[in-house]
């Protein structure tokens, strides 16, 4: 019955799946991981249990496409302050891995779809296999079913091994060496320019007399640390972007860090107890969702509120954190904006910005159909390297870096390229269970043949020696290299491509720094990943 009706057999193994992802052992889950293992184990019960091959293709493709277009902007802002050394880092790491499993490979006389399997599976990188089984279809179309079942039960016998080393080796160093990570934190303010708390202060003018308003907003927006709110002269309550020049009794409001709203009382004049946000007669505020399409990647300065619906952004909420509003901040859809007008005008920006929840949950089909495409049609661009044998980024690759361009782009002319926030998750995670089904399911039988034959201990083995040995290199390079440990971990966590890494660094740090780290060489790692599987089966195989 289960080999009649592939749509019931793909829910039985989703479900089932989850199901068991959401057992934990000691606040350990297997997460959506689990459909992969429960895939094999219904696979193995039968040959003729498996999906057709769109399933995994696709899912796969939805996921990369999915994750490169969340980490664009992040990426490419990363990028900028410290990408290039660190990533040339992550790739020499990611290219002794390589090495490594080449090398095991040639003793334990493994096949070169079992050795892509398995660095697939130590380094727990799900695209990987993919781009692995993709470039055997190419090389050995006749034989490339097998051969990608090979691949799929050297990765199912050393997948996860790549998080247990990661961990074991930081906890090892750590028992070994003190590390103080919050002084750490202190002196690498350079690296993670992380949202920061946010005050407001109501301060009396009495110091700043004729300044010009338009410059000192210029001044504040390029450092990013406070933003001019309120403003009251004798009886009368304006926007401070409306305001020409400061007088002498004047009332200011600003927000922005201790610091920043600190060194603007000490400038102008003095602090105040009356707050002039609590003065909601005239101008009140609200929190507004962009839900706009039509304003994703626009600056706040080009909707240039004060003027034209006398209005001003002063935070955004993103995520967990509250951002100040400067004139630079691009808008994403989903954000929260807070926004100050008074009450008659606070319909039409609402208006302007969106405002629905609703449409939130919305797929923007066409932005995401047409990005996938582009994704997969750079994919499929042949690159000749060596006796006729050509390289592809593939389902893996392609979209992943089509998804990194389009996710810093935001969108082009009128089509937009983002998803909200909460539908990129839910897809993603449809993408990722679709192809762990798939090719579990496909593998389940190959799997039973290698522990038949005696051979899995010898992917066991490849995948330890991979695993470890990518761990110690990362700890005694990195350190030699006078990385911050914090910065470490979230690199190490980012070559892993694994939250699991993150949550442990981010646990242990309690700063900033993991996350930024894991966003800088993410990217980079996992196309680096799928690059190197391909290598690996056109070379070998070659």
């Amino acid at each position: 019955m289960l080999a009649a009706n592939t749509v019931l057999l793909c829910a039985l193994v989703l479900g089932l799946g989850h199901l068991l992802g959401s057992v934990r052992i000691r606040g350990v889950s297997l997460g959506v991981a689990a459909v992969f293992f429960v895939g094999l184990g219904v696979g193995a019960l039968d040959d003729r249990l498996r999906l057709p091959d769109f399933a995994d293709q696709f899912g796969l493709a939805l996921f990369v496409y999915l994750i490169g277009l969340g980490s664009g902007p992040t990426f490419f802002a990363a990028l900028r302050r410290r990408g290039l050394r660190d990533n040339v880092f992550v790739v020499g790491v990611l290219g002794l891995a390589a090495l490594i499993v080449v090398g095991s490979a040639a003793a334990f006389h493994l096949n070169p779809a079992t050795a892509a399997g398995v660095f697939a599976g130590a380094l727990v990188n799900v695209p990987a296999l993919g781009a692995a089984q993709d470039a055997l279809r190419a090389v050995d179309p006749a034989h490339a079913e097998a051969l990608s079942s090979d691949a799929t039960v050297g990765m199912s016998l050393t997948y996860g091994y790549g998080v247990i080393a990661m961990v074991g080796a930081l906890v090892t160093y750590l028992i070994l060496v003190r590390v103080d990570f919050d002084r750490e934190a202190a002196e690498n303010t350079h690296l993670a320019p992380a949202p920061k708390k946010l005050v407001e202060r109501t301060l009396l003018v009495t110091r700043g007399a004729g300044t010009s308003v338009q410059e000192l907003t210029g001044d504040l927006a390029r450092a990013g640390e406070a933003l001019l709110v309120r403003l009251r002269r004798g009886d009368r309550m304006h926007l401070a972007a409306t305001v020409d020049t400061l007088h002498d009794g004047d009332l200011l409001s600003v927000i922005g860090t201790r610091a920043a709203t600190r060194d603007l009382v000490t400038r102008l004049g003095e602090e105040t107890r009356s707050a002039l946000s609590l003065d909601r007669s005239t101008l009140d505020f609200r929190r507004i969702t962009v839900s706009a399409p039509g304003l994703v990647g626009i600056a706040v300065a080009d909707l240039d509120l004060p003027h034209r619906h006398g209005a001003l952004l002063t935070r955004v909420r993103r995520g967990d954190h509250d951002l100040i509003a400067t004139p630079a901040t691009r808008l994403l859809l989903g954000d929260r904006v807070r926004v100050v007008t008074t009450r008659d005008h606070m319909p039409e920006v609402a208006a302007l910005l969106g405002d629905s929840d609703q449409s939130l949950t919305r797929v923007n089909f066409t932005g995401l159909t047409l990005g996938l495409a582009l994704g997969l049609l750079l994919g499929v661009i042949a690159v000749p390297i060596a006796d006729g044998a050509t390289l592809r980024l593939g389902l893996a690759a392609g979209p992943l870096i089509m998804g990194l361009i389009l996710g810093r782009a935001g969108r082009t002319g009128s089509l937009t390229w983002h998803q909200p926030r909460s539908t990129t998750l839910v897809l993603r995670q449809v993408g990722v269970a679709l192809f762990f089904a798939g090719v579990g399911l496909k593998s389940g039988g190959a799997l039973v043949r290698g522990f038949s034959d005696g051979g899995a201990w010898k992917m066991i083995a490849a995948g330890g020696l991979v695993a470890a040995g990518t761990a110690v290199t990362c700890i005694a390079a990195g350190r030699l290299l006078r990385m911050p440990l914090s910065w470490l971990m979230g690199v190490m966590a980012g070559i892993d491509t694994n939250p699991a890494v993150l949550t442990f660094a981010e646990d242990r740090a309690g700063n900033d720094l993991p996350a930024l780290a894991y966003a800088t060489v993410f990217p980079v790692a996992m196309v680096s990943k799928v690059l190197l599987a391909q290598l690996m089966i056109v070379l070998l195989h070659h």
